[in-house]
């Protein structure tokens, strides 16, 4: 039942004043009924209440011109009732409905088939409505179809880029341009730990991005260090810096303050490895399906990182020495060869050291095996001292070191192998606990001996390691703590016009690669061995 105060409109057009009367008391107190001429041009139209039902004699209605009954039919926003006279003909259901009507009444009117009419109007509305309902709620399931296609598309994307590399860098770099299509994301930086085999605290690696001012880069390092340590429960012992964005897309990050931060935990197996920070508008709200996204994008890049962090750390396992931590014989020789290579073409200086320690079997014997390996570890890491970037220590045997030094010429290698030679012969080298107690408290005192090459014009890279080996070789017959330096080609034993500050050098001829395995046995050779350790009383070092 309608409101009195706002009853629903009902229109009559030509109806006659008895039946418009009977029509509207016949209906109830809830409906208005307002009849207008059928000539009327603007009808069935009011601004009181909502139309609901017109009522339209039969004769009225063919009464219209066709373009006025076609307008009618068009409008959807009133249900028309035929009103047909006693002596009209019968009309067919199919034709009322054609015709745009809901219904028919048939003269005499009564109470009943006016209210059956009015019935029918509501039923009609109400599958209308249902209608209505029903299409907007697959208007919004299709919108949420769409959004779920395109989170999966975007998951797929994600996953695809992350898959298809092994550099964490190259992984959060791509990531950070995937994300920026879910988020408005200003700027990304990660945080990746591990739990070293000795000590208690965490190895950090802070991925930050590159052009921030020394208080942003400390802040952005505080939060990531404050956030591995919340989720890894213990603290940071040591940790380095890498820069995310390449050089050539370098631009200035904005700091923390600028926007909000999002902090997401990196786990694989339940086991967490790291956490990713996102800087985001600080108005940034996430729907529902948006978090879930989010979620499941960082959940496929901690896969994708944890995969690329251990096949870095297993590619580490192959190309270092297990013992002293540094290049082992294999990543040697391939190093070697692509710097012999490059040099070679572009005709750049490339110098070898080859370091042997002396009497080194005598430190096992004496003091044991577990000595004899933290005097690998100390002189690994001596080595490692005052090296640049470019320079390439490796383990070459038991107790032999090399060391690569690319765009340096023989000379500034042999000031370095001297240097070296010094440092180690300047060290006291602890024992370990499970060492002899008389090595333990005294500590142990080494020297090296080491050959100095440098490539020659057309020499390959076994060319250049057996001059090394040749000048080492030398070094150790003639007494050991030495260096040892290969001169140029064509040199007679007599030559010493190749110095080094303050100590005279004798040179010694080079053969080829052919001939050196031969010269070592024969009697020149050993000849020109004792003319050098004639003139090297005394010194340090010789040229051969």
């Amino acid at each position: 039942m309608h409101s009195t105060e706002h009853p629903e409109i009902m229109w009559g057009l030509g109806l006659e004043p008895d039946a418009a009367t009977f029509i509207e008391t016949a209906a109830g107190p809830g409906y208005s009924l307002r009849n207008l001429p059928p000539d009327a041009v603007a009808w069935m139209r009011g601004s009181e209440g909502s139309t609901q039902a017109a009522w339209v004699p039969w004769r009225v209605w063919l009464g219209l011109s066709k373009n006025r009954r076609s307008a009618c039919c068009q409008d959807d926003g009133v249900r028309r009732i035929l009103v047909l006279d006693a002596e009209a003909e019968t009309l067919e259901t199919e034709q009322v409905l054609a015709e745009g009507f809901v219904t028919a009444v048939r003269a005499p009117l009564t109470r009943f088939k006016v209210r059956d009419a009015l019935l029918r109007l509501r039923e009609m509305d109400s599958l209308t409505a249902d209608l209505r309902r029903k299409t907007e709620e697959i208007a919004l399931e299709r919108e949420l179809f769409v959004r779920k296609s395109n989170h999966l598309s975007f998951l797929n994307r994600v996953l695809s880029r992350a898959t298809a590399s092994l550099d964490p860098t190259t992984i959060l770099s791509k990531a950070r341009s995937d994300l920026k299509n879910l988020l408005p994301l200003t700027a990304l930086s990660a945080a990746f730990w591990s739990r070293p085999e000795h000590g208690s605290g965490l190895e950090a690696e802070l991925y930050m991005p590159c052009l921030l001012t020394p208080p942003e880069s400390a802040q952005w390092q505080q939060t990531l260090i404050e956030a591995t340590e919340r989720q890894a429960g213990a603290k940071v012992s040591e940790y380095r810096h890498v820069c995310l964005t390449p050089e050539r897309n370098r631009k200035p990050a904005p700091a923390l303050s600028a926007g909000r931060l999002l902090l997401l935990p990196l786990s694989v197996g339940g086991e967490g490895f790291g956490c990713l920070a996102l800087l985001t508008d600080k108005g940034l709200r996430l729907a529902k399906d948006e978090v879930q996204t989010l979620n499941a994008c960082v959940n496929h890049l901690a896969l994708a990182l944890r995969n690329a962090l251990l096949y870095r750390q297993v590619k580490i396992m192959a190309d270092r020495d297990g013992l002293t931590k540094i290049g082992n014989r294999r990543s040697f020789e391939e190093r070697l060869a692509a710097e012999a290579a490059r040099h070679g073409r572009y005709d750049l200086p490339l110098s070898l050291i080859l370091v042997d320690v002396d009497h080194f079997k005598a430190v096992n014997d004496t003091c044991g095996h577990q000595a004899g390996d933290e005097v690998l570890r100390d002189m690994a890491a001596l080595m490692g001292e005052g090296l640049r970037s470019s320079d390439y220590p490796a383990r070459y045997g038991g107790e032999e070191f090399v060391v690569i030094l690319p765009h340096t010429s023989r000379e500034q290698a042999a000031l370095l192998a001297e240097r070296l030679r010094q440092r180690v012969a300047d060290r006291v080298f602890r024992a370990s606990p499970a060492s002899s107690a008389s090595a333990g408290r005294q500590g142990l005192r080494l020297t090296v001996s080491a050959g100095v090459a440098a490539l020659l014009p057309g020499a390959s890279a076994q060319d250049l390691v057996l001059q090394a080996d040749r000048a080492l070789y030398l070094a150790k017959n003639n007494g050991r703590n030495r260096v040892v330096v290969a001169g140029a080609q064509g040199q007679n034993p007599q030559d010493a016009d190749l110095e080094l500050p303050g100590q005279p050098l004798a040179a010694l001829p080079e053969g080829n690669s052919q001939d050196a395995g031969q010269d070592m046995g024969r009697t020149d050779m050993d000849l020109a061995i004792g003319q050098v350790a004639g003139q090297a009383t005394g010194q340090k070092r010789a040229v051969v």
